[in-house]
This record gives structure tokens, C-alpha cells and sequence, in this order.
């Protein structure tokens, strides 16, 4: 080989090696300036928050374990989820030192409250056979008549006990009330009526009665219920010697059980002035409320023909004609 191209040669190998240890060189000292680059001093707040995050990871573990055992997870579990929170937690608190208000999350663990024993509550005592008795007898014991039962309550106790219950006797009330004790004669009620029905409609004092009357009253409404009524009142009212309803007692019962409806002015007018009979039946009886719910008060309606109503009534009709 020539001289020549020997020496550029060389020379190009060293021009390459001189490259070579000039990289090696550059590549040391980016390595050592990074080596010997300080590390920043955390701030203040960076400090505070890591000392934070270090206190919540504690607490943490303590209340996780508690909370995750109670619940029933497997502890190994628990664990896991702890490091995971904490790692979480760790990793958050640098980013956001910045923010003054900032708290790393905690859990509270949640322990059902102990169940509180159910609470026995005794049952409500709604009729006193004792206290009936009592307010029964007293209303007895006040007529004027020596010979008359003790254990009964006559026209004397009914009054005062429609002065206690602030009725008259001249309404239904009392009659309705006679009605739901299934008293058997007008105007008295026995002790054995007075317990049966009381304890029926779980009365036991004038405030229960006052308080119960009302609605007993309003379910005359209902017509059925109204029809039953209406018979046993004729049961009640009638002599308890005789099959029939005096004159007097049947106009005194037709005003007080049949106000209002059809007829029952008119009717009362008529036995009152012209005085057809002395007695009432119960077929007259009967018959006269449905009359009254058939016929229109002017008698457009009548037919004497094709009906069948009993002759005091068609007596009746041509007396109003």
C-alpha cells in the first residue's frame, strides 16, 4: 500500500476514535450532572400533606380491618383494599399540595345499631262489665212506685239519662237506643237488656253513649235497616197485654219514628180528628210505611182499584179527598 493512503487512513481512525471518546465523554458528564443534581426540598405544605396522608393510611388500616371483619370479608381481602387505598391516597398528595383545604378521604365504618326490643303494648280494655253496672244502677231505684223492680230502669231513669246524654224524648234517639238493647217493653229497660246490649255496642258511660248515639242514629238512612226499625217499634210500643198499638201511642210514635216522610202529618191528623179506631195492628202498622214510601204526598198515585191497603187507609184517603 502506498505511503499516501496509509496516512489517510490513520487518519480517518483517529479523527473516528476522537469522535468516539468525545461521545463517551459528553455521555459521562450528562450522567454525573444528573447524579449530582439536588433534589428539591418539599415545601411546607407538601411536608403537612404527607404527614396527612400518612395518618389517614394508619387510620385507615385500623378502621378498614374493623369494618371489612364485621362485615364478614375475608381479612387477606381487606388488606388488599387497604394498600390499595393508601397507595392511592400517597400518590394523590403531591398533586394536589397546593390546595389549603384539601383532606385525604377517610371511611367511617358503619355499625348497625342493636335491635331495640319490640314494645308490648297491652291491649286496649274497650268494655267494663263492672263499670256498666254501675252507671246501670244509677238510673234505677228512682220511681215513684214502691212495687217497682230495683233492677229495672223505668220512665223515671230514662228521663234522667236522656238529660245526661243531652237528648229529648220527644226524638228517635232514645228509641233507637231501646232498638240495639232489644228492650222488650215501653218504657223500660232490665239489667240483663242493659248488659247485653251495652256490652254489644262496647258501651260503658254516658261519653261512650254520646259519643256512639249519633251514628246509630244516621244508620236509619238506609232503608232496609229503617223497615227493621220501624216493626220493632210496634213490638215495643204496643201493650204487652194486647196484640194492638193504642191510638195515642201509635200518633206519638208515627211523629217521632216517621218525621218528615210522606204522610205522616196528615195521617197523625186524621186518627186525631176523626178517631177511625182506638187500636192500631200491626198489619196497620206495617202497611202504613209502605204507603208512605209508594203513594205521593197529593195521592196522584193511588190506585183504590188494583191495591190492596188495608181500609184505614183507604178511609184515610178519602178523608184527605
Amino acid at each position: 500500500m502506498p505511503p499516501k493512503r496509509r496516512n489517510n487512513e490513520t487518519a480517518m481512525g483517529d479523527k473516528q476514535a476522537a469522535a468516539k471518546t468525545a461521545k463517551t465523554t459528553t455521555a459521562s458528564a450528562v450522567k454525573d450532572t444528573k447524579e449530582k443534581k439536588p433534589k428539591a426540598k418539599p415545601t411546607k405544605g407538601e411536608k403537612i400533606v404527607k404527614q396527612q396522608a400518612k395518618a389517614s393510611v394508619a387510620d385507615l388500616e385500623a378502621k378498614a380491618s374493623t369494618t371489612y371483619i364485621i362485615r364478614g370479608v375475608n381479612p387477606l381481602y381487606a388488606a388488599k383494599l387497604v394498600f390499595r387505598r393508601s397507595k392511592h391516597v400517597h400518590l394523590e398528595s403531591r398533586e394536589i399540595a397546593s390546595k389549603p383545604a384539601y383532606r385525604p378521604t377517610t371511611i367511617t365504618a358503619v355499625i348497625p345499631p342493636k335491635p331495640t326490643p319490640p314494645v308490648v303494648i297491652s291491649p286496649v280494655k274497650t268494655f267494663d262489665p263492672e263499670k256498666c253496672y254501675l252507671w246501670f244502677k244509677s238510673y234505677t231505684g228512682l220511681e215513684d212506685d214502691e212495687d217497682f223492680d230495683r233492677e229495672q230502669i223505668g220512665p223515671a231513669g230514662i228521663s234522667k239519662l236522656c238529660e245526661d246524654i243531652d237528648v229529648s224524648l220527644e226524638t228517635v234517639d232514645m228509641l233507637v237506643l231501646a232498638y240495639h238493647l232489644e228492650a222488650d217493653t215501653m218504657p223500660i229497660f232490665t239489667k240483663d237488656e242493659w248488659a247485653k246490649g251495652m256490652k254489644k255496642l262496647e258501651v260503658d258511660s254516658v261519653e261512650r253513649l254520646k259519643a256512639k248515639l249519633p251514628g246509630l242514629v244516621e244508620k236509619l238512612k238506609d232503608p232496609a235497616h229503617f223497615k227493621e226499625f220501624y216493626r220493632y217499634i210496634f213490638m215495643f210500643a204496643k201493650d204487652s197485654e194486647q196484640k194492638c198499638m193504642p191510638i195515642d201511642t201509635a200518633c206519638a210514635m208515627i211523629s217521632t219514628v216517621m218525621k218528615g216522610r210522606p204522610h205522616e202529618q196528615r195521617f197523625v191528623e186524621y186518627l186525631g180528628v176523626k178517631k177511625p179506631i182506638k187500636v192500631i195492628n200491626k198489619d196497620q202498622w206495617h202497611n202504613f210505611l209502605e204507603f208512605s214510601d209508594t203513594v205521593n204526598e197529593d195521592l196522584s198515585n193511588y190506585d183504590g182499584v188494583s191495591s190492596a191497603w188495608p181500609v184505614l187507609l183507604d178511609e184515610y184517603v178519602e178523608w184527605r179527598n
